[in-house]
């Protein structure tokens, strides 16, 4: 038996569903807090194993019998290494043969890198890879799907993508591409032992070349504004939004401007056997 974890979430439930909808031999677990949150998943035929990243001994139990895991990284921004460390050390003690683990793309060494995430992503793949278990390293390109939350809801009526992101490029990937490949990873573990896989989009764009994109789609010129990281910050903030999650996005978006994103490649699509989904198609269907 499979395991996926995070199937709460966005990765881990796609993931998830296009696991069971290939009809493997192997069946597949889900990890999960709360039994009735993936209720969905479990009448697809998936078996829910209780088990918190923060708790150790539950990791343990439900990881029993596993064979293969596919582990999504913690979404806590505070506990994630601690959350980390226990689901590998977890998966050891429990006797899994192999652990896929989702991490995140950068070109940069951890301590110079502008994103404050990148620290702990290369501290954790170092402690998986000197953990004794088999397992493959899936460096998950820049989500498209923070665009739209970076363009922001006004842009139709303001007209102005604000953004201190110049004009590098960044191979924005799809998260259901990813969690499709992921599922695809999984099913076929075998042919990816000890192997980190860049899961990239085949092309890059920037910003303006973005905004060009959105003055196609929504009929109107849009402009792009390469804002100042502490005036974006400002903006942020005066949305409302938390200090932390301003941090997230300052950082993100550093990244970007400092290159971190723009390593393109065709791991992604050998893996899908087709052509990953491109930021003007994934703009045009979510302003459709």
């Amino acid at each position: 038996m499979n395991l996926i974890t995070g199937t709460t979430g966005h990765l881990g439930k796609v993931a998830a569903s296009h696991y069971l909808q290939s009809n493997p031999a192997t069946p597949l677990a889900i990890l999960s807090r709360d039994a009735s949150k993936v209720a969905d998943l479990a009448a697809q035929g998936a078996e829910v194993r209780i088990g918190d990243y923060g708790d150790y001994a539950s990791l343990v139990k439900a990881f029993t019998g596993i064979d293969k895991l596919f582990f999504v990284s913690s979404n806590d921004l505070v506990h994630r290494q601690e959350h980390h460390k226990n689901v590998f050390k977890a998966a050891k003690e429990a006797g899994l043969d192999h652990l896929i683990f989702t991490s995140f793309q950068y070109t940069s060494t951890a301590a110079d890198s502008p994103n404050g995430l990148m620290p702990g992503y290369v501290e954790s793949e170092d402690i998986l890879v000197n953990s004794g278990l088999n397992y493959t390293i899936l460096r998950n390109g820049i989500y498209m799907d923070m665009l739209t939350d970076i363009i922001g809801p006004g842009i139709k009526a303001n007209h102005t993508l604000f953004a201190p992101a110049g004009d590098t490029q960044a191979a924005f990937t799809s998260r259901n591409d990813l969690a499709e490949a992921a599922a695809r990873v999984l099913l076929t573990a075998d042919r990816y032992v000890n192997q980190t896989l860049d899961l990239v989009n085949v092309e890059s764009v920037n910003f303006p070349a973005i905004a060009e994109t959105l003055t196609t789609i929504l009929g109107t010129k849009i402009n792009y504004v390469d804002a100042g990281e502490e005036a974006y910050k400002e903006a942020l903030a005066g949305a409302g939004l938390p200090p932390v999650v301003v941090g997230l996005f300052a950082g993100i978006l550093a990244s970007i401007k400092a290159g971190e994103f723009k390593k393109v490649g065709h791991s992604l699509e050998d893996i899908l056997g087709r052509k990953p989904t491109s930021v003007a198609e994934y703009l045009k269907d979510f302003y459709a």
